[in-house]
């Protein structure tokens, strides 16, 4: 994985998102109008177009003439984001016991220009934005260095080529453990990629499993996830040489003891954030998290929001598990 610069990164994180119309429904009883509700915090409707609408008019004319064409939509699913991802992590940072000073955000925050930020493809970011942004990041990673070498799954794995054929494979999967090695072992006959019980540390994993879905995956789940290419970006199912996997995770552990990872210090930070930001999302469904279906569905690989669930990069079902 290639390093990347802080005003690449975030460029790239500003833009990670498209397209919402910022119209809120309840998300529960006694809930109109939330945009998300994250345990007991309620992020509002009004509170998001408020944070849009005021990043707009310090923005380009160009973006109000978006108006009339009613592109506006195209911050809000990327500013929720943005808000839902700082709030778990800063949950889960405090369950921690880790701490990123407001010292550490402006040392960071001064060498973003406000070029970069014009750079950003969404017109819903400005400097208190980015502020956030690189505090989810300093988060992110410290939570991923402390875990780096202490997390491990245990999962059965299948290989496809195609993300309906990975979908199909992991509903077979999820009837439970007999009839996911089932399934491994006629898939190993086959003479496809395929492996039961397979042991995987987070600091000795390959970047492409590390910044994949596998690691943002409860115990006694599956998830089916695409392939990261080498510049870590996920392939799409379009690319002739895109791969899916299947993996039925049976054991999540956040007590290995593994040997740290032999790579550059560039490299192990930002695969230390990409587990921070995995074990938030996992947060989210320990604390419960729910999201106004007009704001799309959480999408566990991405740490993101996406229009529906077709657009997930990763799809998680709960495996059933035999009575002891």
């Amino acid at each position: 994985m290639k390093a990347i610069s802080r005003s690449s990164r975030l460029v790239a994180a500003l833009a990670a998102t498209t397209g919402l119309l910022l119209t809120g429904c309840s998300t529960g009883a006694g809930q109109p109008n939330a945009a998300a509700i994250i345990g007991d915090k309620v992020v509002s409707v009004a509170e998001v177009q408020h944070r849009l609408d005021a990043a707009l008019a310090a923005q380009d004319p160009k973006y109000l003439r978006q108006q009339a064409q009613n592109r506006l939509d195209l911050g809000g699913r990327g500013l929720l984001s943005m808000m839902i991802r700082l709030e778990l992590l800063e949950r889960l940072a405090q369950r921690e016991g880790i701490r990123v000073e407001d010292a550490e955000v402006d040392t960071a925050a001064a060498g973003v220009t406000e070029e970069a930020i014009q750079r950003g493809t969404h017109p819903a970011y400005d400097r208190q934005s980015v502020r956030e942004v690189l505090r989810s990041e300093l988060l992110a990673g410290a939570i991923g260095k402390k875990y780096a070498n202490r997390t491990a799954v245990v999962a059965d794995i299948v290989v496809t080529g195609e993300r309906a054929e990975a979908m199909a494979k992991a509903k077979q999967m999820a009837k439970g453990p007999e009839a996911s090695e089932r399934l491994v072992k006629d898939e190993k006959a086959k003479g496809g990629q395929a492996s039961s019980g397979e042991r995987f540390t987070f600091s000795q994993a390959s970047p492409k499993l590390a910044q994949s879905a596998v690691f943002a995956t409860a115990s006694d789940t599956v998830v089916v996830f695409p392939v990261a290419d080498e510049s870590g970006q996920m392939e799409q199912q379009t690319t002739p040489t895109a791969q899916w996997v299947a993996a039925y995770v049976h054991k999540r552990d956040t007590n290995a003891t593994s040997a740290p990872a032999q790579t550059n210090a560039a490299t192990q930070a930002a695969l230390n954030r990409v587990l921070g930001l995995s074990m938030a999302s996992l947060y989210a469904d320990e604390i419960g998290m729910r999201v106004s279906p007009r704001y799309g569905v959480w999408d566990p690989a991405g740490k993101q929001l996406v229009p529906n669930s077709q657009e997930q990069a990763a799809v998680q079902l709960k495996a059933v598990v035999p009575r002891s």
